[in-house]
């Protein structure tokens, strides 16, 4: 069974150490009985180390929002995996913002996330495609070359530790990604093709094994009245979460649905049209 992965993204929303403590524990606190889901929450890299104390003995874990994919040396303004591997235990890749804002490339990503294997950290590699890519007929596309790029040189080994979240440029709440697109997640049906575009994928690259092992997690605009439509889903296995992550309040109910949904999945069930239904 894949395992499901719930991460909250804090981008540069929070930025007081207290208020990053406060409700990083108030997210733990609230973990204490759902421990069969994987939740990490991304801090500012100047709020990591206090967070990290914060939860310390809690299910709760911590990820890195980018990296560099050299340990050390004359490169100003960027964070070595060696610092985020004394806190963390995941890294966030390729992220639209990045990607679309600061123009990091396939080939940047793929040096970092084999250099965050190489140091034992849990890669979730970011995908998606734009609005006037998606229009214009080309997500596939896209997504192919993303994962070509990304994963290009990758071992079956190294596959299996890797998270990967589609985020659809296009359902993320940011101004600068989406100066003239209205903001809407994806329907149930367009994260689900896209997960199985991603999945046939590593299929074809890796091997049906392989592929039914790593968990695709959903980053377009999750939050706690669409989770447990999208987490219903036969091809999602979690969310990459923005602003539903930045108060235990929002953030938790989304866990909550993942972790009974985790549960049920574990006693007889079957799909019918994308629909989870357990047998009595």
């Amino acid at each position: 069974m894949r395992r499901i992965v719930i991460g909250g993204n804090w981008k540069m929303q929070i930025t007081s150490n207290n208020e990053a403590v406060r409700i990083a524990d108030d997210i733990a606190q609230g973990l204490s009985t759902m421990s069969n889901v994987d939740v990490f929450i991304a801090p500012s890299f100047t709020e990591l180390y206090s967070v990290s104390k914060a939860i310390k003995d809690t299910h709760l874990m911590l990820a890195g929002q980018n990296m560099y994919y050299h340990e050390k040396g004359a490169f100003t303004g960027q964070i070595s995996v060696l610092s985020l591997k004394e806190l963390c235990q995941f890294v966030i890749l390729g992220h639209s913002e990045p990607r679309r804002i600061f123009g990091e490339t396939d080939d940047l990503i793929r040096l970092k996330l084999l250099k965050a294997l190489e140091s034992g950290l849990t890669p979730v590699l970011c995908l998606g495609e734009t609005a006037k890519e998606r229009e214009g007929g080309k997500a596939q596309e896209i997504l192919h070359q993303q994962l070509a790029g990304s994963l290009k040189g990758l071992e079956i080994n190294q596959m299996k530790e890797i998270v990967i979240a589609y985020e659809p440029v296009w359902a993320i709440n940011n101004k600068f990604l989406n100066p003239d697109t209205k903001i809407r997640p994806a329907t149930p049906v367009e994260a689900n093709e896209a997960h199985t575009i991603i999945r046939e994928w590593l299929n074809n690259e890796f091997g049906a094994p392989t592929a039914e092992e790593i968990s695709i997690i959903y980053g377009g605009s999750m939050n706690a009245q669409n989770a447990k439509e999208l987490l219903n889903l036969e091809q999602i296995d979690g969310g990459l979460i923005g602003g539903a992550s930045l108060s235990a309040e929002k953030f938790l109910p989304i866990i909550r649905i993942a972790a009974q949904l985790s549960e049920n999945q574990s006693a007889d069930y079957r799909w019918e049209n994308n629909t989870l239904r357990f047998d009595e």
